[in-house]
């Protein structure tokens, strides 16, 4: 290759991961210190790799006249305008089998936490209290497992399930019937799933289809006492309605990793519940899910301008994305 590439990595990245491309004599790396690109000078950029802080937009796109290829080290990509660089022609990339296991062990510590009232147990102990009689857990085998978004973490998650001794049942309409057979999971319908889980999960993106689908239409039927987690996307549930459900008694506990607003404000309502546990947006965050992200995303770069070669390129090319949702018709 007779010019060098120019890439720019603008936020947590492994060193191995950009020893990686250091090693490539094709491509020139450097680092910005700070994640947005507002103050960055970017004429000379062929390749972002960005994590979630960065925000790809028009004005990003206008100062990079030579930006070629962004590979974001996530599984979300709500952070990017799609359709500005469709029209730019920049390819985009995703890591989205980075995570899997991270984000599925996170589902899970809520779940345990929320069954087991460890938060709680934690603050009674520090607090000088041994109120055992007041901690009184629930055991999940034989309970039933719901989740909704039966893709690659809603799959692992349903494994764990299984080794629980647990039931699973799922929603995912875009699955054929061989992912729900693979897993164990019995299809059900949304409304089904709501109505018979003991804990129920989600494991969807952000999209339009997606803004709100739990919200209080459905907390009024849903299984009482039950179990919710929420390691996706904040607008998947409507916090406000959610609320109201905990001050109802309709929800046993609530463990959520993602939130509307990130941070979480300080006079979040949902601080005030002693049965909801609550992480900042951990589902990634592991050192193995974080050396895979960088790693897939340095070698998706090289192949680019090794070969032209793409993989997990965005928009997804699946059947959820853009589609009218089965829980609204």
């Amino acid at each position: 290759m007779s010019e060098k590439k120019n890439i720019l990595i603008t936020d947590r990245f492994s060193q191995d991961a950009q020893l990686t491309l250091e090693s490539q004599p094709f491509l020139t790396v450097r680092r910005s210190h700070v994640p947005h690109l507002k103050d960055v000078d970017l004429a000379g950029v062929n390749a972002l790799i960005i994590r979630s802080r960065t925000q790809i937009d028009r004005d990003v796109l206008t100062r990079a006249k030579n930006l070629q290829v962004i590979v974001t080290a996530t599984s979300g990509f709500d952070h990017i305008d799609l359709e500005a660089c469709a029209e730019w022609g920049i390819t985009v990339m995703y890591t989205p089998r980075a995570n899997i296991e991270s984000a599925a062990q996170l589902t899970w510590s809520l779940v345990l936490s929320c069954a087991n009232k460890v938060q709680q147990a934690h603050r009674e102990i520090k607090a000088g209290s041994w109120a055992r009689e007041m901690l009184v857990g629930t055991e999940l085998s034989r309970k039933t497992y719901g989740i909704v978004g039966l893709g690659r973490i809603g799959s692992r998650v349903a494994e764990i399930a299984e080794a629980f001794g647990m039931n699973v049942i799922a929603f995912d309409p875009y699955q054929d019937d061989g992912v729900f057979r693979e897993v164990g999971a019995e299809r059900v319908a949304y409304e089904e799933i709501l109505k018979q889980a003991d804990v129920l999960s989600y494991h969807v993106p952000k999209t339009k289809e997606t803004h709100y689908m739990l919200n209080r239409s459905h907390f009024e039927y849903i299984h009482r006492g039950g179990i919710l987690v929420n390691t996706s996307r904040g607008t998947v549930i409507k916090e406000q309605d959610l609320v109201e459900a905990l001050d109802n008694g309709w929800i046993g506990a609530v463990g959520l990793d993602v939130f509307e607003k990130e941070p979480l404000p300080r006079n979040s309502k949902l601080m005030n519940f002693s049965n909801v546990v609550l992480t900042p947006h951990l589902g990634a965050n592991t050192a193995e899910a974080f050396a895979k992200a960088s790693e897939q995303a340095a070698l998706k770069v090289i192949r680019f301008f090794v070969d032209a070669s793409t993989e997990d390129t965005l928009p997804p090319k699946a059947a959820w994305y853009g589609a009218t949702p089965p829980w609204q018709d």
